[in-house]
């Protein structure tokens, strides 16, 4: 697992990269260095490219990780978060179920297949 974690000042947007085989701990480790980043800055807008990324965690830990994002990361719903992702990969219905479950956490998650129309996405927010 790998990510590398970078900052668009023009547009105040946290963009991150991932690949590799990730695991729940290496996720939740991502996750806490992606939000602390983020918040140093005062950035609320997150691009995430998870298309060279594989999830390795179960439907509990989908399920339990919009909690995390609130309580260990600080994520709330002034964050904007734009993620892409590999359409034909075989997990796609992990990323639907998150999706359904950041957004009963009042937490602003939306997937694009085009990296160009997720950034479009953020830039139009406020």
């Amino acid at each position: 697992m790998d990510w590398s974690i970078d900052y668009w000042e023009k547009d105040k947007i946290v963009c991150a990269t991932t690949s590799g085989v990730m695991d729940w701990e290496s996720h939740k480790k991502f996750s806490k260095e992606l939000f602390s980043f983020a918040r140093k800055r005062g950035a609320h807008k997150v691009f995430i490219d998870f298309r060279e990324m594989e999830p390795d965690f179960n439907i509990l830990q989908i399920d339990d990780l919009p909690k995390f994002m609130r309580e260990e990361c600080g994520v709330g719903p002034e964050y904007r978060i734009a993620a892409v992702y590999d359409e034909s990969s075989p997990h796609n219905s992990e990323f639907s179920f998150f999706k359904n479950a950041a957004f009963l956490a009042s937490i602003n998650v939306k997937y694009f297949p085009e990296k160009e129309d997720a950034i479009a996405w953020l830039k139009l927010q406020n």
